[in-house]
């Protein structure tokens, strides 16, 4: 909750001048605590009664600070900090988390002397190390930031961030090829970096390679804020102490992404029994029991959701991939319809529409479902690859090969389908000669990524043709 103004510049002013060497502890900082709301409350009124009991105790100031933090009350939990390092200056954790507060309150001024700190007192903390390379950037001392990633760029599970910042401090110097190289890498080490897709595609567009800028900005829609996990026991215990319903929730999706379903239904089930409201619980679990082919389980989240009258495109469009999966295809189609009715925008629901006519034998709805998804959603590259192939299925090669020329880039296991659509157009189309040349390059890119089955059907395409 927002402090007056007065006190808060006076708290930052303190919280500062901690941070650069001070050594007289602050206060425990003050809360009013019936401005929280309940769920907040009944976090952080422990930790604060406790803290203010026993104010010499560094270890009960440190989960103050802790339990602040990861409800977002940025000022208090950096005050909080501020005086666990104080009363405890040979403890790691204090001033480590007291950076991760000022970084992430956008003061990579107060981050840096805290993390200097921190490292004498432990110099192999990796995510320690890595924050303090980026702070060193963000306030311009770009040799000492480039000499820390240099040394995070050997170690093998700091390696992709630390050629992403390698490769920002380039572009900073105005070195673009050598940014690329550093992006280059990123990407190469975590393929799902969206942060490096996206600077790579800017340093691509600076020299003008804008085919390859355009395939890079792709990906970076497609992996949007993934970043390369690196371990960090110490906030991993901030964001435990958070254990709200949405926070639950997000605790589920990030194990769902890690292949851990059955821990990711107990998270969700987790927050819809502190909120039995939470829609996005509701939608996400009838994802998650179709995954696990608990269909039972996952029919009763969607009757929830329609039962108490709310309306969720997320939840139709994963009822009718759940459907679907149980072969029960008119009722998939119904239940895209709704996620549309709700969401025109939703393209992954036109596209599954289309697919879904199409099998039915309904040409021309089909086509106008895929178009649809291409037009909400022009990087939808499975949508736009299913348009190519209704083209030359209807004979329409020019169309087709409008369509899935834009989707030569970017390359990766998904690229080589696509290449053999697009030279059968091109055959197709009259246009022999352009066709072998994509289609030999399909074959070689799926031979690269083991995909011997294609391969192999290519090369037969390519024996007749020859």
């Amino acid at each position: 909750m927002p402090l007056p103004y007065l006190r808060v510049i006076a708290l930052l002013v303190a919280v500062g001048s901690q941070a650069v060497g001070a050594r007289q502890p602050l206060p425990v900082p003050e809360l009013s605590l019936e401005a929280y709301p309940p769920e907040a409350r009944r976090a952080i009124e422990p930790a604060y009664r406790e803290a203010v009991a026993n104010p010499e105790d560094a270890g009960a100031v440190g989960r103050l600070a802790m339990t602040l933090h990861a409800w977002e009350q940025w000022d208090r939990a950096a005050a909080a900090y501020a005086r666990a390092a104080a009363l405890a200056p040979k403890t790691f954790d204090w001033p480590y988390l007291a950076a991760v507060v000022a970084a992430r309150t956008k003061r990579s001024a107060e981050a840096v002397p805290w993390l200097e700190t921190a490292l004498t007192l432990r110099p192999d903390y990796l995510p320690a190390r890595l924050k303090l390379a980026e702070a060193l950037l963000e306030t311009a001392q770009r040799e000492k930031s480039a000499r820390h990633f240099e040394a995070l760029a050997r170690e093998p599970e700091a390696a992709a961030p630390a050629e992403y910042g390698l490769g920002r401090v380039a572009a900073e110097d105005g070195r673009t090829e050598a940014a690329v190289a550093h992006y280059r890498r990123a990407c190469s080490l975590f393929p799902e970096f969206g942060a490096a897709h996206y600077a790579l595609a800017m340093a691509y567009r600076d020299l003008d390679r804008r085919d390859e800028a355009r395939g890079e900005l792709e990906l970076h829609h497609k992996y949007g804020t993934r970043w390369p996990g690196l371990d960090d026991p110490l906030l991993a215990g901030v964001h435990a102490l958070k254990v709200d319903s949405r926070s639950q929730a997000q605790r589920g999706l990030e194990l769902a992404k890690a292949g851990r379903l059955e821990e990711a239904v107990q998270a969700h089930e987790a927050a819809l029994a502190a909120n039995p409201e939470l829609v996005q619980a509701h939608a996400n679990l009838i994802s998650l029991y179709g995954r696990l082919k608990e269909w039972q389980k996952a029919e009763a989240h969607y009757r929830a959701i329609v039962d108490a009258g709310r309306e969720s495109d997320e939840a139709h469009y994963n009822y009718g991939v759940l459907l679907g999966l149980q072969k029960r295809y008119a009722e998939a189609a119904e239940a895209y319809r709704k996620a549309i009715e709700v969401n025109p925008q939703r393209a992954s629901a036109h596209n599954n529409l289309g697919q879904l006519l199409e099998q039915d034998g309904r040409v021309d709805e089909a086509l106008d479902a895929y178009q649809r998804a291409v037009r909400e959603a022009p990087t939808f590259r499975l949508a736009r690859f299913n348009l190519g192939r209704m083209f030359i299925g209807s004979r329409r090669f020019d169309e087709a090969i409008a369509a899935l020329s834009k989707l030569t880039t970017p390359v990766d296991a998904e690229t080589p389908q696509y290449l053999f659509a697009l030279a059968t157009a091109y055959v197709h189309a009259g246009q022999r000669e352009v066709g072998l040349e994509w289609a030999t390059k399909a074959k070689q890119l799926a031979e690269s990524h083991g995909q011997t089955a294609l391969a192999a059907a290519i090369e037969r395409e390519l024996a007749g043709l020859r």
